[in-house]
């Protein structure tokens, strides 16, 4: 089952990290580059950070799931990584679902334009700062879940 959580963990981390990273090095920018209008990209990355967002929602789950068959064999500097780096990438996730909902409201897709265009800005600019702090701490989790399994992977000591 080890076998199978690292598996299954890793494949999570890597499409949601993944995703985001290509998604902002890649798509955003060949998105302007072909459609030039920022608003009707906006509408197009509306769809795509749903996606990612519910991909990030998955990933937390398996990454709770290995934080906690970790936690007996992990030393207490690696557990105190696997709880804070899940902790910050959950309530920066939760706060992306917040601010999305937010600026989906500013929205009118009837027309493809947004409403309130001056106050877009400062609640999307939030969203990029979270989304960032979900990257960050999500490769700060998997190197923390590399040194719990290190940990978990060393003989243990037979009593007799």
């Amino acid at each position: 089952m080890r076998i199978i959580r690292r598996f299954a963990t890793l494949c999570g981390l890597g499409w949601w990290l993944g995703g985001m990273t290509f998604y902002t090095l890649v798509v955003i920018r060949a998105a302007h580059q072909v459609i030039g209008s920022h608003a009707r990209v906006g509408f197009i990355t509306q769809k795509a950070t749903t996606g990612l967002n519910w991909i990030g929602a998955g990933a937390l789950a398996l990454m709770l799931w290995n934080g906690l068959a970790s936690w007996r064999a992990s030393g207490s500097w690696t557990r105190k990584g696997l709880a804070a780096t899940w902790i910050v990438a959950a309530a920066a996730l939760a706060w992306t679902f917040v601010l999305h909902a937010q600026l989906d409201a500013m929205l009118d897709f009837q027309a493809r334009q947004v409403r309130e265009g001056a106050l877009f800005r400062g609640p999307h600019e939030t969203y990029l700062i979270a989304t960032t702090i979900e990257w960050f701490a999500g490769l700060a989790y998997l190197l923390a879940a590399l040194a719990a399994w290190r940990r978990e992977d060393e003989p243990r000591p037979t009593s007799g």
